[in-house]
């Protein structure tokens, strides 16, 4: 075996520090950790485990509704207050990776209604009021559809806690009319995607802000973390056309609706 291999065999099975020569006049020198055995554990960790404030860090396990509520409203109520592009992507990424540790049996179930007259029914009730955020639990029957809606001046973290659902988000192209106008828009969409328990969603005032449920045979039932960053001004369906305008970049006609 040459110097270089026994090296790189001690680098690998030793915390302590090791000098290498990399090449003539040049040495390495740091220390390492048992690199081989922590692969194999993180091997081992499940999602919910393996980021701490979206940072990568080792966390400590899983976490409670009332844990969760503790840890997120002061941090939560901090990053809140930068309501930029980029600050709203912190907040909500940042709220994305606590609720990856929740443990789906301590979230308080909020007492369901029928939404609308939609059929296959679609329910939905609120579950936690807070600041900055609440929280309404969403449960889909089998093959239910839930058309597309916008969120004005609102991010939603949304957390799949059963069965699978198709979400596909849009954002408009340009300046979309008012809610009351018939004339049409353009909108782009951004994701088509399936979650399904523990699997998580995000869209902010400033992107992804429409989107849609589709669900299958099984159902799906889950929670939005929603927060307000402006006024409350309500929110609009919309009619999206199946064939795109644009087919490269996912561009669509739309317009606004009422259900």
């Amino acid at each position: 075996m040459t110097t270089n291999a026994m090296n790189t065999i001690r680098l690998l099975s030793t915390g302590s520090p090791e000098r290498t020569e990399l090449e003539a006049g040049v040495l390495l020198e740091r220390r390492l950790l048992l690199w081989l055995p922590v692969l194999v554990a993180a091997s081992l960790v499940s999602p919910g485990e393996a980021l701490a404030e979206g940072r990568g860090a080792p966390v400590e396990g899983a976490m409670t509704w009332d844990d969760f509520v503790k840890e997120c409203n002061p941090k939560a109520a901090d990053l809140y207050k930068d309501s930029s592009r980029e600050g709203q992507d912190a907040y909500l990424y940042w709220i994305a990776s606590m609720a990856a540790r929740l443990t789906p049996h301590t979230i308080p179930e909020a007492k369901l209604g029928k939404f609308k007259d939609l059929s296959p029914t679609v329910e939905f009730g609120v579950g936690y009021r807070g600041v900055p955020f609440f929280v309404v639990e969403w449960k889909m029957s089998p093959n239910a559809y839930l058309p597309p809606h916008n969120h004005p001046n609102a991010s939603v973290c949304t957390v799949a806690l059963e069965g699978e659902a198709r979400i596909r988000n849009f954002e408009t192209v340009g300046n979309a009319p008012e809610f009351s106008s018939s004339r049409s828009f353009n909108v782009r969409e951004t994701h088509n995607e399936v979650i399904s328990a523990g699997r998580i969603n995000t869209l902010s005032a400033r992107r992804d802000n429409i989107h849609t449920f589709q669900v299958g045979e099984d159902g799906a039932r889950g929670i939005d973390i929603s927060t307000y960053h402006g006024e409350n001004i309500g929110f609009s369906f919309l009619d999206i056309q199946e064939k795109p305008i644009d087919a490269k970049r996912r561009v669509f006609e739309a317009n606004w609706k009422s259900l």
